[in-house]
């Protein structure tokens, strides 16, 4: 039986469509972002990844899992970055990439109280 190729390393594009879910996490009042991640059911790595911007594939099953449980559109979650698009092109209907990624849970705990995470993981 041949041996299945190694697939390289997947790099998402300068100038592409990214997942960008800080603002609606935001704006829905989700303070433990890969907590909710996680209960949706995306694994613990994909979680990590979109939180600090670095998905690179997004499956429909997650994408239909952040619709239904953060109540919005596809358009919602997709930002551009750095892309040159034509006068009245579809695209220009998403934001502009701005934002910087999400902190990292090391730097979130840090504002946290002992007693904030107890009560947190409980819920």
């Amino acid at each position: 039986m041949p041996r299945k190729k190694k697939r390289t390393a997947l790099v998402i594009a300068q100038n592409s469509i990214v997942l960008d879910l800080s603002p609606i996490l935001m704006a829905r009042n989700i303070r433990t972002p890969y907590t909710f991640l996680t209960r949706i059911g995306i694994n613990t790595m994909t979680a990590q990844k979109m939180l600090r911007g670095e998905s690179i594939q997004l499956n429909y099953n997650h994408l239909t899992a952040l619709c239904l449980h953060l109540n919005c559109t596809p358009n919602d979650l997709f930002v551009l970055r750095d892309m040159q698009l034509a006068d009245g092109h579809a695209l220009h209907a998403l934001p502009i990439y701005t934002s910087s990624p999400t902190k990292t849970i090391d730097e979130w705990l840090a504002t946290k109280s002992i007693q904030e995470i107890e009560e947190m993981m409980k819920g």
